[in-house]
């Protein structure tokens, strides 16, 4: 799969890479392996991976822990080009990479302090990367595991992060719909293998994607809000708070430095 890899921090223990991958068909890719033990974080876009008898999806707020000699194959979710961070284990070192597939769902406060520390990375890498490891585990601390998800909820997953970014209104009916299952069983199929209501899945993709606008330099955070879905700038601006702890100027000033 055509991609670009960005050496971000390279040390004793783990290797920090952003990874690009660029706009394609939504196909499976030819089936992959790993190589060594690492975790696949989300950065922009969403893609689908399949893990021996799993499908999942790395959306906006998805981790995905993948051991050594795991074969996997990818999809991308749409067609823009998608990016992700990928941390890899040295040869021979674990370092709580190494159990079987496992999957979280990220706190947007954890996901804010990842982003503001791939960008301090970005700056000066052998000042911030002893704090790789010791960050995600805090993140992975405070993270959800999720379940394998059956149909039902990847079909959710998909509508969802599809209509994230866009200004098309939709109802929870819709993603039922969409899921050809009854709402009710619906949302209780969701919470059990994510651990989130299908509002607060949505809550963390928006404010992810809040997140990566704000680096790519968006100014109008009326217009932001307005695309996300939020009721108005201060609807947005009160959800940051509430989940970041910062305000979405403060992001922006952090993130696009």
């Amino acid at each position: 799969m055509p991609q670009d890899r960005t050496l971000l921090h390279t040390g004793d223990r783990l290797r920090v890479e952003r990874v690009v991958m660029h706009a394609l068909p939504a196909q499976w890719s030819p089936c992959y392996q790993v190589a060594s033990a690492r975790l696949v974080l989300p950065a922009r876009g969403a893609t689908e991976f399949r893990l021996a008898d799993q499908t999942r999806v790395l959306d906006g707020v998805t981790v995905l822990r993948l051991p050594p000699g795991q074969a996997y194959q990818l999809k991308p979710c749409g067609a823009a080009t998608r990016a992700s961070i990928v941390v890899s284990a040295r040869p021979g070192i674990d370092d709580g990479l190494a159990s079987a597939p496992s999957a979280w769902l990220l706190a947007p406060r954890a996901l804010w302090l990842l982003r503001r520390h791939w960008r301090a990375l970005a700056r000066d890498p052998l000042r911030a990367g002893p704090l790789t490891s010791a960050l995600l585990q805090h993140a992975l601390q405070q993270a959800l595991p999720a379940d394998p998800n059956p149909t039902v909820v990847l079909r959710a997953q998909r509508f969802i992060v599809a209509r994230t970014d866009t200004d098309v209104r939709w109802h929870l009916q819709d993603v039922a719909d969409a899921a050809c299952c009854s709402l009710f069983h619906l949302a209780r199929s969701f919470r059990r293998h994510t651990g989130l209501s299908l509002h607060g899945y949505r809550q963390r993709l928006r404010l992810a994607v809040a997140l990566q606008r704000l680096e790519d330099g968006e100014r109008d955070l009326a217009g932001l809000a307005h695309d996300l879905g939020f009721s108005s700038q201060s609807h947005l601006g009160a959800a940051f708070q509430r989940g970041l702890g910062v305000t979405p100027a403060q992001a922006r000033r952090e993130l696009g430095r």
